[in-house]
């Protein structure tokens, strides 16, 4: 034979093993066709099984040298002729040991809120090790109702000393389910920052109270109404940072000017307004505070264009022009010109009207006012509507009031009160939680009396850093009934000057009949509705911010029909009532206004529908007068 046929003692092995598998197969098929007759297969066959049994499994842990070997892959086979001849099986992973399994199980979670002004409460399922915990601390309370332990904040501190105990040390808990430790979730920055002497077991000292005639003029005082001094009152206890939030027709205006005019001496004074009122708020800072003060129009500046702001269009430098006391800008020119006004200017008093403005974090506007709000030493946030939908749209807003209210920044106020949850594209921070202890914080740092527009629940009035009243508790104290003119923007205002001047001739006319006379002053009636129309539809979309439902009245066709337009182009619900509306369906138009929830504006004839009761609405505006 030759030498390249000779085989190698591990291959002469390999065909042994199976001849010997190819046998033991055999055996086994005749003995369960046949029972009675199988015979035992001979002792020796079995002895250098068993041998060859060891030599195969030492083979394949260590193959002999200078022969490939390749292991087959796992298969069914081949995992059972292993077993049979006893080589041993693929290594696979060690079972987890019961340490590492105790290891990765979820920790007990416990979660600290606060229920009340001196109440903290723990929230967690029943352990018996917990139990322990909660009556070694004096001031427990267990609610049956709720089935909740709560505690004085005074027993907070020594609450929290359990947060790094293993509970399977206390023999109660070894008779439990086995807990290795707790995930301790304690009370938010905010809590404990502002309610840190009763944490600490100390009495908070209490106010001084605060004499509006050493800080105003009598003038001035005189001119608030007793609620209206108290909100005064409380900015300025608040050293001139508070967010008023008191319902519609209160006067808001007046107590912002008002607080304002205490810190003179800090001015100039930035008043942030929606386009459609920035005239408007500088004819009210003349009717305030133009005799108290001593200021004219010249002392007020209302920017309407970024030129405007950088150059006076009469002419005057702009050196002069930032020098006037009082600046007035719209949300959308502050945000143009931020950046001018953060390294050129320094607003000591700012005022921002209808705040609410401000309740995207991610808007332009919002980042625009932040940083100069931040730097001012007084801040007046005014808005009927704090948050129009979620919690989320208040976190702005307390940060330009007390931007270090939250330590963990918005994050933490998301997690805590948003319910904030991870997804593939980032952080939603849409939904609401602990909404009791955000609006305690709220009533203890920004406000008075805030109605939660999640819960709809209300509390009393406190004496806090955001001041809420709504028409209800000061009824007794507002006149009969208030009128309030807006002033146009006039630079909107699209004048025909040859149709004004022909108009002027023919009613100055002396031997003009009186029907002809009566015709003209129609006529020019109708032309005030065309050049208004824009000035109009800026101020009806600057109350849609507002997102409270509102009626509209309006005298001719034109500016219905225009009105009609903005609103349908902003995707608002709305009804219409006009004279072309049949009268059987007025009711139907009437009450879905008054049920429906979508549907925010009335736009309503004045003649036609000038009569009736929309108890739905927050209030009426006017866009043009009866004739």
């Amino acid at each position: 034979m030759n030498e390249t046929n000779r085989l190698s003692e591990w291959e002469r092995q390999e065909v042994e093993r199976k001849r010997l598998e190819a046998l033991s197969r055999r055996q086994r098929s005749i003995g369960s066709a046949q029972p009675s007759n199988t015979k035992s297969f001979p002792s020796n066959v079995v002895y250098q099984d068993n041998r060859l049994q060891q030599r195969v499994g030492n083979q394949l842990r260590h193959p002999p040298t200078g022969h490939s070997f390749n292991p087959q892959p796992k298969t069914a086979f081949n995992t059972a002729s292993q077993k049979r001849l006893g080589a041993p099986l693929p290594q696979t992973a060690a079972p987890p040991s019961k340490r590492l399994l105790l290891s990765k199980r979820p920790k007990f979670k416990v979660s600290c809120v606060l229920v009340d002004r001196d109440h903290f409460e723990v929230q967690a399922n029943y352990h018996a090790g917990l139990m322990i915990v909660f009556k070694a601390l004096p001031s427990r309370q267990y609610d049956s109702t709720s089935r909740k332990w709560r505690f004085l904040l005074s027993d907070y501190r020594e609450f929290r000393k359990f947060r790094s105990l293993s509970l399977t040390d206390c023999c109660v808990v070894k008779k439990a389910a086995a807990i290795d430790d707790i995930q301790l979730e304690g009370l938010s920055s905010a809590v404990v920052s502002t309610f840190r002497q009763k944490i600490d077991g100390i009495k908070p000292p209490k106010e001084a109270e605060v004499r509006l005639e050493e800080r105003l003029p009598k003038e001035l005082i005189g001119s608030l109404m007793n609620f209206q001094r108290d909100g005064v009152s409380l900015a300025l206890n608040r050293n001139g940072r508070i967010l008023l939030a008191d319902d519609m027709g209160l006067g808001k205006t007046l107590q912002g000017l008002a607080i304002a005019a205490a810190y003179r001496s800090e001015w100039p004074l930035l008043i942030v307004t929606p386009s459609s009122v920035r005239f408007a708020w500088r004819e009210q800072a003349i009717r305030w505070l133009g005799g108290p003060l001593n200021l004219s129009r010249a002392d007020i500046n209302v920017v309407s264009s970024v030129r405007n702001f950088t150059a006076d269009s009469d002419g005057v430098d702009s050196d002069t022009l930032h020098r006037k006391p009082i600046t007035i800008f719209s949300y959308d020119l502050l945000s143009r010109c931020a950046g001018q006004m953060v390294h050129n200017l320094s607003f000591g008093v700012v005022i921002m009207d209808e705040s609410h403005f401000l309740k995207n974090i991610k808007t332009s506007r919002t980042k625009a006012a932040l940083p100069i709000l931040k730097a001012a030493k007084r801040v007046i946030l005014l808005t009927g509507t704090p948050a129009l939908s979620r919690p989320v749209e208040l976190y702005p807003q307390i940060t330009a009031v007390q931007p270090f209210l939250f330590r963990g920044g918005f994050h933490e106020f998301g997690l805590r009160y948003c319910a904030a949850k991870e997804n593939p594209w980032g952080w939603d921070y849409s939904g609401c939680s602990n909404m009791q202890e955000l609006q305690i914080i709220l009533e203890e740092t920004i406000m008075t009396r805030w109605v939660d527009p999640f819960t709809s629940s209300t509390h009393q009035p406190r004496r806090e850093h955001l001041l809420k009243r709504v028409k209800s508790e000061v009824l007794s104290q507002l006149p009969a009934k208030r009128r309030e003119v807006v002033v146009l923007d006039p630079g909107l205002i699209k004048r025909s000057a040859t149709f004004q001047r022909h108009h002027d001739l023919n009613l100055a006319a002396v031997d003009l009949k009186a029907l002809d006379r009566h015709g003209d002053l129609l006529r020019y009636f109708m032309e005030t509705c065309r050049v208004k129309q824009q000035a109009v539809g800026q101020y009806v979309s600057d109350l849609l911010e507002a997102d409270r439902k509102f009626i509209l009245f309006a005298h001719h066709q034109e500016m219905l029909d225009a009105m009609s337009s903005i609103l349908e182009s902003k995707s608002v619900g709305y009804i219409r009532i006009d004279g072309k509306t049949p009268s059987e369906q007025r009711s139907v138009v009437c009450e879905r206004f008054q049920t429906e929830d979508n549907c925010k504006v009335a736009l309503l004839s004045i003649t036609a529908a000038s009569t009736g009761e929309e108890a739905a609405a927050t209030f009426p505006a006017a866009l043009e007068p009866s004739y």
